[in-house]
């Protein structure tokens, strides 16, 4: 009698196993699709393809993104696949920066890193020349794969600005840090932007 009991208690439970199994599978699909659309935004080129702002307002609420990747070709200009980055938007070059390299855009910030809260144009890190065009302010250390054009120096390398247009860089989505940053400190991120190259390998195969 006790025998043939567990037996059916058993027969039910494999009865409902296809209803679990569905249930699990369905579950999946709906936290994947949450984890998608919580996913960080990133600016968006306009129909030149310039990029007006390292500021997005997304489902994350307001931030800044910080992370940026030369993509530029070796059609793109006559320094093959290194980009210029000058002293100032349209001005003088002061070094160029190797094709795969992560840049760190300078804007103002609070004491948390975050952007400032009420802001202005004037702490973005994108700034226009005269004739209209953007321009991003990156960190451009030695460290980003900057080198100083003659008769400069390493010593002299410092902040300068590469075109904001997606011909020559792209933004990184702040979630491929953020994964890392589980993985290792923040301030190694920082100091070694080269980390994350492995994981942007794609954004430099030929096209």
């Amino acid at each position: 009698m006790l025998i043939n009991k567990k037996s059916k208690n058993i027969k039910l439970s494999l009865s409902k196993l296809p209803i679990l199994l569905v249930a699990i599978i369905f579950s999946l699909f709906v936290l994947e699709d949450k984890a998608i659309a919580q996913a960080a935004d990133v600016p968006k080129p306009n129909a030149n393809q310039d990029f007006n702002s390292i500021f997005v307002q997304g489902n994350r609420g307001f931030y800044a993104v910080q992370k940026w990747l030369v993509i530029q070709s070796a059609e793109s200009g006559i320094n093959g696949e290194s980009l210029n980055c000058r002293y100032n938007p349209n001005g003088e070059i002061r070094s160029r920066i190797s094709r795969g390299a992560i840049l760190t855009a300078v804007f103002n910030k609070t004491l948390e890193g975050r952007v400032p809260s009420p802001h202005t144009a004037a702490d973005d890190a994108i700034v226009l020349d005269s004739n209209g065009s953007p321009w991003l302010r990156v960190i451009g250390t030695r460290e980003e794969l900057a080198y100083p054009v003659r008769p400069l120096t390493f010593d002299d390398l410092g902040e300068c600005y590469v075109r904001a247009n997606l011909k020559y860089i792209a933004p990184i989505n702040p979630d491929v840090i953020n994964f890392d940053d589980q993985k290792t400190s923040c301030s190694y991120c920082i100091s070694k932007p080269l980390y994350y190259l492995p994981n942007l390998f794609q954004w430099l195969l030929p096209r």
